[in-house]
């Protein structure tokens, strides 16, 4: 049987005593550490996942501007590639002109010589002829 006395009120008063100091020594700033604790990481991984899409964004910018590079680089490429075309096809008329200008002055000179050595084959054949004839007929002309 469980008798009820005097020392069991004690023992009740002790354990609340007990209680009330263990809690504010032990359980409030453990609790309290633990949240802290709680709100450090949580503020952490916030901070984490604030930073990756940092990073996300940062790499999406920059692939951005890479493909921007790369298509500035192409219209560049392609521009430059139109300029030397139109610098070959200019270099190239010129050539041609100057060549048909060169074919030009030498047909110019080869038909000014020949309008020369016909002339001079008419003036030296007039004397030739009459010398040949002269020889072949044995007489005068």
């Amino acid at each position: 049987m469980i008798q009820l006395n005097f020392t069991l009120f004690i023992q009740i008063a002790n354990f609340l005593v007990f209680l009330f100091i263990l809690n504010a020594l032990l359980f409030k700033p453990v609790l309290a550490k633990i949240r802290e604790r709680e709100a450090l990481l949580k503020r952490d991984r916030e901070e984490a996942l604030k930073l990756e899409h940092e990073v996300l964004d940062q790499e999406n910018r920059h692939q951005d501007e890479l493909a921007k590079a790369r298509q500035k680089a192409t219209e560049d490429k392609n521009a430059l590639m139109a300029e030397a075309k139109k610098q070959e096809a200019d270099v190239l008329e010129k050539a041609r002109a100057e060549a048909a200008k060169i074919v030009d002055q030498m047909k110019t000179a080869i038909q000014a010589e020949s309008d020369e050595v016909r002339k001079t084959l008419r003036e030296q054949m007039t004397p030739l002829a009459q010398s040949i004839t002269e020889k072949i007929l044995g007489r005068a002309v």
